[in-house]
């Protein structure tokens, strides 16, 4: 057995994850220990030779890099997610009048940071569904919308309802997952992207080059069906969804 599992995770699981780490400990009496970041950036750390047993990223992208490189084994995805504008109810946004709201000069627009975080990278794809339907709108937005977290040099502890209460934007793009959380206070609206600018979130999962039995065991709990309900009780979907949920 190992000592522990050393899991590298997207900090949207912040939630998610523990419970799953939790109810594995419970199962199979082996401890877990779960470091949380923007996923880009842990790959980095990975790439740079830190310690892990399990990569657990908000894209698919990352992991697959890594297996491609030979530190990892293949990339699975094992959940999704969707994203949201997270808006200052006075802002009066709806899915009907997200374009006209987003093309306003006056709109402050927040995002995560794009490369060092999926977050932003899945709002610049928005962008480009948008722009593709808009000409010049994608392009505009991706040169106003203000990276604001998830960044190497972000501020520590900001957060997209924070952003907003404190005045600095509008609204945020962020992930259902993260913006359930602000479901019931009634400073803050939730809306859902067109199906025609909505980017398909897919998470990957990819376990270290000769990895031990116990996070062999691990991957497999957290593919299962009982990981799954504690993944969608905390504003997941199904890894087995197609995520086509449009129309392009």
């Amino acid at each position: 057995m190992t000592e522990g599992i050393r899991i590298l995770a997207a900090g949207s699981l912040r939630h998610a994850l523990p419970d799953i780490a939790d109810a594995f400990r419970e199962a199979a009496s082996i401890p877990v220990s779960v470091s949380l970041g923007p996923a880009g950036l842990l790959r980095e750390r990975i790439e740079a030779g830190e310690p892990f047993d399990l990569f657990a990223s908000a894209n698919m992208a990352h992991p697959q890099h890594l297996a491609s490189t030979g530190l990892t084994e293949e990339a699975v995805c094992f959940t999704r997610n969707r994203l949201v504008v997270l808006a200052r109810t006075g802002l009066g946004l709806t899915a009907e009048n997200l374009v006209t709201v987003l093309s306003a000069p006056s709109t402050r627009i927040g995002i995560s940071t794009p490369g060092d975080d999926p977050s932003g990278d899945y709002a610049f794809d928005m962008f480009d569904r948008l722009e593709a339907h808009h000409r010049g709108l994608g392009e505009t937005l991706k040169a106003r919308a203000l990276q604001l977290v998830g960044g190497r040099h972000s501020p520590p502890g900001r957060s997209a309802a924070g952003l907003i209460a404190e005045g600095i934007v509008d609204l945020f793009l962020g992930y259902a997952s993260n913006a359930r959380l602000h479901a019931k206070d009634p400073a803050f609206g939730i809306v859902a992207i067109p199906p025609a600018y909505a980017p398909d979130i897919a998470y990957g999962l990819a376990l270290r080059k000769g990895a031990a039995e116990d996070v062999v065991a691990f991957r497999d709990f957290l593919l299962s069906e009982p990981a799954e309900r504690l993944l969608l009780r905390n504003g997941f979907e199904s890894h087995a969804a197609t995520g086509q949920r449009r129309q392009r």
